[in-house]
């Protein structure tokens, strides 16, 4: 009888967790999707493109020349006095230090353009998707990719929802 009475309230808990667990509404989406896919997130994209592209050009510039100045240099050190060659021999080596300096720099610079232009929009999506939450009553909504979502059926996915939400702000 002891152990009917304990096992009792055991059961009723599992029962009302169980019809509780039941009325949760459990959505998720993926935000690389929303990123790539969105007006916002294409606009993002073709801003870093050029971006990009312009420090791209600046870097090919600088190798052409410090490629012409190496060539220069094997084609004519021979005849060179050893004063001209050591001048060339430095000309390249700064050359080089400016080119890899260069490099560095506007990988640090497109990075940071890419995080900023990343958080805008994660911050804009954020409130999407609290608006979306509230309104249709789910209870929880992951994000697929980095909350480690292994399964999540196609009637869960909330990513078209969020893009056209975001599409239309």
């Amino acid at each position: 009888m002891k152990k009917i009475l304990l096992i009792l309230p055991i059961i009723f808990v599992g029962l009302t967790s169980l019809a509780y667990s039941q009325t949760q509404k459990i959505g998720y989406i993926d935000l690389q999707i929303v990123i790539k896919d969105s007006k916002a997130g294409k606009a993002a994209k073709v801003s870093f493109e050029k971006a990009f592209q312009s420090k791209r050009a600046i870097i090919e510039q600088k190798r052409k020349a410090l490629e012409n100045l190496r060539q220069d240099f094997i084609k004519n050190g021979a005849v060179m006095s050893e004063t001209k060659r050591k001048t060339m021999a430095d000309s390249i080596e700064k050359k080089q230090k400016d080119l890899d300096r260069t490099r560095e720099d506007f990988r640090l610079e497109l990075q940071k353009k890419d995080l900023e232009l990343t958080q805008k929009i994660l911050k804009d999506i954020e409130g999407i998707v609290k608006q979306i939450g509230d309104s249709e009553g789910f209870s929880l909504i992951l994000e697929k990719s980095e909350g480690g979502l292994l399964y999540g059926g196609k009637d869960a996915d909330i990513t078209g929802k969020v893009i056209s939400a975001y599409d239309s702000k």
